[in-house]
């Protein structure tokens, strides 16, 4: 509103200057007229335009649009000239429209609903002082020289509160949306937080008074069509039909085949937003082709360019209409099939290289698309809900599922545990379908990571000793010796570590026997790890010197990290304090070096502690805070008590007994909420 008002104050460049267009566009129901009326009030409250404000109803997109030769006529009216004044042919109509405004005083032209320029370029006024149009319209009008806005959705809090006016208008006593907060939140999302959606099922929570608003809720999920589900009986405020489905169906008539073709396969790109490289895949078009239909698409609201300029949002609603229209269309069903088994297979192949240069091991992908770590990491990060909807979708595609057994290990690089175990879980029922026991095994034991993860491990070691049963019976031994690793790190947790040391004595001796060495080495730091916990020291520290000397040789940087820091912890439960100082600043060198940050965390952690067994307070207590800041940083709740833990131990010996009230409460909360309640000072263990 402030910056519509700021264009239309007649005011400006002191009333000399040409009439100024301002254009308002945006999707069909995103409250455009609305807004424009609003505005329209607001700037004759201040007393602007004293010659008067004119409005009329283009009707762009009906069957039948109203005219310019129409629309002037009821100008005229409304400027008082009668009929029997008018005159007789449509050019000198236009000439006494302009001859009436340029004796007026600063008017304000509101032309609604305007489809096309033709609509809007003869009802312009001619030279004037002060004359201002605005315009509405699903289209930008950038034939015209006008200033162009864009109105997109509502916010989470805006739809909220026209849900709750709009029914406590109808009944002040209605309190449906205080109570069921999420109910809401959920239904506004379900409208995609545009206006016209809100307000037809504000209409149905009206006529449905004493239903709770979850009861639309689930009837909207479970609706078919989604968007033909939000009708409601009636009109609005200015008369127009409470249903959704015909403002898509208008659009979606108006386009040429070849335009109606693209948004139809853009409508079938998975998360919320499409690049260029996933439309190209998807369209089957080179770029110069392509560019200029996605320009058409934003241009009339169905694509909404994002700030890179190489990807575009849709609607959510647009996108639920269009994959029906193109499911209920029988030309168009098998080139949808084409193209989501293309884009499924380009998603296989690109996600591989990413992957690998985010895990450091480039090498493990066949065609390696990324030549720097930071932009696997951002293509990543801007595919990720394309990639997590493919997965979600497996059904029996090999490709699909392959997306899903890979996507754990970059969901747990990011913390996102709970994706991970849904992915993971729609990736092991997909291998019961596609009759594959190593796809079998591989899922059930990604999915045993995702459930140790978030540290459910009871679950966990469920999922994982099925691995190793598969692995077991289809003879896979490398499948067997990860299986077996990964059952001794949820031993571990379990604190078994009896048998979780036997775990990873067999997972080390089966790849060892397979000529794995970088896996056997591995196994043998995480058996490291179950024999310090157990308290075995001397043994922990002679397998720690083994692994270590394994993994310098291979070059191995990351098990380096975790050897050294490995021998770091049993150094400080040896109490050989200034050797596990010197250790953990060497492996602070290498994280730094690496980027490894959440070894960064764990290693300033357990310096921390070093130095508070060493007498030096303050030196631990800015270890720790600085370990703390990674971990939130990095959202490991579990590092993030573990260290606010250690600091209340420092702040103790410092004499600050409030200050480490606050520390140990915080750290009790955090533990609560994964259901650990042992919460006491001790190492971090490295993470494998």
């Amino acid at each position: 509103m402030a910056e519509l008002l700021g264009a239309l104050d007649p005011g400006v460049g002191g009333g000399s200057e040409s009439v100024v267009i301002s254009a308002v566009s945006g999707l069909g129901g995103v409250g455009k007229t609305a807004l424009a009326l609003c505005v329209a009030h607001a700037a004759r409250g201040r007393g602007w335009f004293s010659g008067g404000a004119l409005f009329v109803d283009l009707r762009g997109y009906d069957d039948v649009p109203v005219t310019a030769d129409q629309a002037v006529l009821a100008l005229l009216r409304a400027l008082g000239v009668g009929d029997a004044d008018l005159p007789p042919t449509a050019d000198e109509q236009y000439a006494r429209y302009r001859g009436e405004l340029s004796s007026r005083e600063p008017v304000l032209i509101l032309l609604d609903n305007a489809s096309d320029p033709a609509q809007i370029a003869p009802l312009l006024p001619g030279e004037g002082a002060g004359h201002r149009v605005l315009v509405t319209s699903r289209e930008v009008q950038d034939s015209l020289p006008v200033r162009q806005f864009r109105v997109d959705g509502l916010s989470p809090d805006a739809s909220r509160e026209l849900v709750d006016r709009s029914l406590r208008r109808f009944d002040p006593d209605d309190r449906r949306v205080a109570d069921e907060p999420d109910a809401v939140r959920q239904l506004a999302e379900l409208c995609g937080h545009l206006p016209l959606a809100l307000l037809i099922v504000s209409a149905l929570l009206r006529r449905r008074r004493q239903r709770p608003v979850s009861t639309l809720v689930g009837e909207l999920r479970a609706a078919e069509d989604r968007v033909r589900a939000l009708r409601a009986k009636g009109v609005d405020q200015y008369g127009k039909e409470l249903s959704l489905r015909p403002v898509f169906d208008v659009m979606y008539a108006r386009m040429e085949p070849e335009l109606a073709r693209v948004f139809r396969l853009l409508g079938q790109a998975p998360g919320d937003s499409i690049g260029i490289e996933t439309a190209i895949v998807l369209t089957s078009l080179e770029p110069e082709c392509l560019e200029p239909l996605l320009d058409e698409l934003t241009a009339v609201s169905l694509l909404t360019p994002l700030s890179t300029g190489k990807r575009w949002m849709m609607h959510d609603l647009t996108r639920v209409y269009v994959r029906l229209v193109a499911a209920e269309a029988p030309e168009a069903h098998e080139e949808v099939i084409q193209a989501r088994t293309r884009l499924v297979e380009f998603y296989s192949l690109i996600f591989k290289s990413a992957n690998a240069r985010v895990k450091k091991i480039p090498e493990e992908t066949p065609q390696d698309y990324f030549n720097t770590h930071e932009f696997s990491r951002k293509w990543l990060a801007s595919e990720r809900a394309g990639l997590l909807e493919v997965a979600h979708r497996t059904g029996r595609r090999p490709g699909s599922l392959l997306i899903a057994l890979s996507l754990d290990s970059y969901l747990i690089l990011r913390r996102v545990f709970d994706d991970g175990a849904t992915v993971t879980k729609a990736a092991y029922e997909a291998s019961l379908w596609v009759h594959d026991s190593w796809s079998e095994a591989h899922a059930s034991s990604v999915h045993g990571g995702a459930l140790f993860h978030l540290r459910r491990f009871e679950e966990a070691e469920t999922a994982q000793r099925r691995a190793l049963r598969l692995a077991e019976d289809s003879g896979d031994a490398e499948g067997q010796a990860r299986a077996w690793d990964h059952i001794g790190l949820t031993l571990q947790q379990l604190r078994r570590y009896v048998d979780a040391i036997d775990a990873h004595t067999h997972s080390a001796r089966i790849a060892a026997e397979i000529g794995l060495v970088r896996q056997a080495s591995r196994a043998r730091l995480n058996l490291g790890t179950a024999l310090g916990e157990a308290g075995r020291m001397e043994e922990a520290h002679d397998v720690f010197e083994e692994a270590l000397a394994v993994h310098v040789e291979l070059g191995d940087k990351r098990g380096e990290i975790g050897a050294r820091h490995g021998l770091g912890v049993t150094l400080l439960r040896l109490s050989r304090h200034e050797e596990a100082v010197t250790a953990f600043m060497r492996v602070l060198r290498l994280c730094v070096k690496s980027g490894d940050w959440h070894g960064l965390a764990d290693v300033r952690n357990n310096l921390g502690v070093t130095w508070s067994k060493l007498g030096l307070h303050k030196k631990a207590l800015d270890a720790h805070i600085r370990a703390l800041s990674l971990y939130r940083f990095l959202r490991d709740s579990h590092g993030e008590a573990l260290t606010r833990a250690n600091i209340n131990t420092v702040l103790l010996q410092l004499d600050l007994p409030e200050e480490a009230r606050s520390a140990i409460r915080q750290a009790l909360e955090l533990y609560r909420e994964f259901g650990d309640e042992i919460c006491i000072a001790k190492p971090s263990n490295a993470h494998p």
